[in-house]
């Protein structure tokens, strides 16, 4: 009769656990559980028009009908997500520029100096593109985004353009 009483108390408690209220917060949950809106982009500066000062922008995300966590609202199913480094304020060299100046006068070191490499695009340039090699190394880099800006920033690009994230 032991083991019987226990199985009981063992499924009463789990069915309790269901039934209970969330215990997650709504920010930790699975991506998949939510579907964040798209927030409204500056035409001139391609950022989040709430960027904060520490490059984090303010989201709405609804939560599936299902999903309960902590921080939703009740009446209306959405809650506010934080979303670190979404906004890039110190770019300033254009992406597409970068690219095309690197694919048609980058055998003349155009693109290394436009990106800030001064030494490097003068050698590229006396060197014809370094023998080619450096011309189409070049170009693969900048559209692969390998290559960036000299001060380290990110490209300015259309908010939908091809950003990529990288991994350190």
């Amino acid at each position: 009769m032991g083991p019987d009483i226990f199985q009981l108390l063992v499924s009463l408690s789990l069915i309790s656990l269901s039934s209970s209220d969330a215990t997650v917060r709504c920010t930790d949950l699975d991506p998949t559980q939510y579907l964040c809106k798209n927030y409204a982009v500056d035409p001139i500066t391609q950022q989040s028009i709430t960027c904060s000062a520490d490059n984090s922008v303010q989201v709405m995300c609804e939560t599936a009908e299902h999903v309960k966590c902590i921080g939703k609202d009740n009446q209306f199913g959405v809650f506010n997500k934080t979303v670190p480094d979404a906004c890039h304020y110190g770019a300033h060299v254009n992406y597409t520029t970068a690219l095309l100046l690197s694919i048609f006068l980058g055998f003349f070191g155009i693109d290394r100096i436009y990106l800030g490499y001064y030494a490097l695009g003068f050698v590229k340039m006396f060197s014809l593109g370094g023998l080619v090699v450096f011309w189409v190394v070049d170009i693969i880099l900048i559209s692969l985004q390998l290559l960036g800006p000299a001060d380290g920033t990110d490209y300015a690009m259309a908010y939908y353009g091809p950003k990529v994230q990288r991994i350190r």
